[in-house]
Formats: C-alpha cells, structure tokens, sequence
C-alpha cells in the first residue's frame, strides 16, 4: 500500500506559485559575490540563473536593484535548497509579500 504524505513532487510542496521574471539580482554567500538573473520568484523562494555552484545549505544575501517607481532595492536572505547545471534553488528564510513580488515580476 503506498503511503500518500510520503511521496509528493516538489510542485505540490511549495507553499505559492512562482511567477516567472528575468530580473537582475546581486547575490553574495560567504566566499564570492555575484551579479545574475532570477528565473522565478515566489513568496518564500527564488530560482537564480548562474553556472557557478553553490553549496545546498550556504546562506546567501540577495539584493534585487531598484524597478520602476521604486527608490528603494529589496534585500533578502534565504539558503540555497537546490542546484541543477542550470542555477540554485533558494529558500527565503523569511517569506516576502506579493507586493514585494509584483513589481520584479511586472518589469518583464
């Protein structure tokens, strides 16, 4: 018999949409710094498009630059959860608003 809550892809695990971007963002862990672009954002996690590997479990800092009718860049922090050839998986340590999200998301 095949036990239900064991076994869920990791779409149904997460707790809000990703809504798909290509917006700029500047990200440091303790070794390196680095300028790339989102992929995905959503309320509690980010997919960044970079060839450089980063370790599951580093911190990393992220500051997305300011969009249109902004004065201010958002900072956030979160753990990388995931890597692939392509980027990192990263999981915001706390969750952000869908007001924070909107205006990266409307910028594309």
């Amino acid at each position: 018999m095949r036990n239900k809550g064991k076994s869920r892809p990791e779409k149904e695990r997460r707790k809000s949409s990703r809504e798909s971007c290509s917006t700029a963002v500047a990200y440091a862990t303790q070794n390196f710094s680095s300028i790339e672009y989102i992929q995905d954002i959503s309320a509690w996690g980010v997919f960044i498009r970079t060839k450089k590997p980063v370790p599951i479990g580093e911190d990393i800092t992220m500051t997305i630059p300011p969009q249109s009718g902004s004065n201010s860049s958002i900072k956030i922090i979160g753990e990388v959860v995931r890597t692939t050839a392509k980027g990192i998986g990263i999981k915001f340590k706390m969750g952000i608003d869908d007001s924070v999200i909107k205006p990266v998301v409307d910028e594309n």
